[in-house]
């Protein structure tokens, strides 16, 4: 039973990943140093670090929003870069309304964190993951300031920018709206949130956006945020996939581009050698025949002699 109530737990709860590359840690001269804010589970949150303490390195979560009911767990991860089996991972702790923070005064060293043989900073990048689980009857719709929020088929209100792709996408598989009808309300908006910023974001981006890493990064967490919902997505499955194979193509093309451009650099360099030295060629031809010319080979017959006088 145990396991079986963990598995239930495991499921009612909305997780996702923030990944954070701090650039050029050895010149942050702030105490305090901020992550841009991001969102998960509905709610706006960011990553404090100190990278001028005195001995250890301090991490904490913030949540930005006071309307966090209940709790949220999650997981701090100083990532090693050379060898991700020897990140560093801490947490597993719970936000509740009373405290809007929380964090790990002393995470790691700071000589550890500098050492580039450890391989926790490379190239003077630091980079620190926050995975946080929200429980699915906490998560809460976040209004755009643009937005407007209007009721989807008496499922709950949903941004009216999403509508005519859900109304669309629901025709064609009712299963999306019948899968969802013994949710809570809450539930369902999310849910459908989530599955119109999905559809929006495949609607309003081109291919060539995917080489930009900051869209194919926004593809693959809003998908991997869906995918909690358990929604049958079997029609969309093969469509967000190839877009993901097609950012892999478009890296591969790339590096053999680059390729051809580092031979094509190759082959001039080694051209302009070839024609340095058939100049240098035709000119040394050039000298031998006045050469050859000045002294005939039949002197070389002639008695050397000496002088008698």
């Amino acid at each position: 039973m145990a396991g079986s109530s963990s598995k239930k737990e495991e499921e009612d709860l909305v997780s996702g990943t923030f990944t954070w590359k701090i650039d050029q840690f050895s010149n942050k001269n702030s105490s305090e140093y901020y992550s841009d804010v991001f969102v998960i589970g509905g709610f706006k949150w960011r990553i404090s670090i100190f990278p001028k303490a005195r001995e250890y390195l301090p991490i904490y979560m913030n949540v930005a929003d006071s309307s966090l009911s209940r709790h949220a767990k999650f997981n701090l991860t100083v990532v090693n870069q050379l060898d991700r089996n020897k990140s560093i991972t801490k947490g597993t702790k719970d936000f509740t309304e009373v405290k809007n923070w929380w964090g790990i005064k002393e995470f790691m060293l700071l000589r550890e964190v500098s050492d580039l043989s450890k391989g926790y900073l490379l190239n003077d990048n630091v980079i620190v993951e926050a995975e946080v689980s929200v429980r699915k009857g906490d998560i809460k719709i976040l209004e755009k300031e643009t937005g407007e929020l209007i009721d989807f088929k008496g499922l709950g209100r949903i941004e009216l920018a999403f509508h005519p792709l859900l109304e669309e996408v629901c025709l064609l598989h009712p299963s999306l709206i019948q899968c969802q009808q013994k949710r809570s309300r809450t539930f369902v908006e999310w849910a459908f949130t989530t599955l119109g910023r999905l559809l929006h974001f495949l609607k309003t981006r081109k291919v060539k956006d995917l080489n930009q890493d900051d869209c194919y990064d926004s593809l693959k967490q809003k998908w991997e945020e869906l995918e909690t919902f358990k929604f049958d997505l079997a029609w969309l499955q093969p469509h967000v996939q190839a877009a993901f194979r097609m950012r892999n193509m478009a890296d591969s093309v790339e590096r053999m581009r680059q390729d051809v451009k580092n031979l094509e650099n190759e082959k001039k360099t080694r051209e302009d050698m070839l024609a340095a030295t058939e100049f240098n060629l035709k000119r040394a031809k050039g000298v031998l025949v006045k050469a050859e010319e000045e002294f005939k080979l039949g002197h070389l017959d002639s008695v050397i002699g000496y002088p008698l006088a």
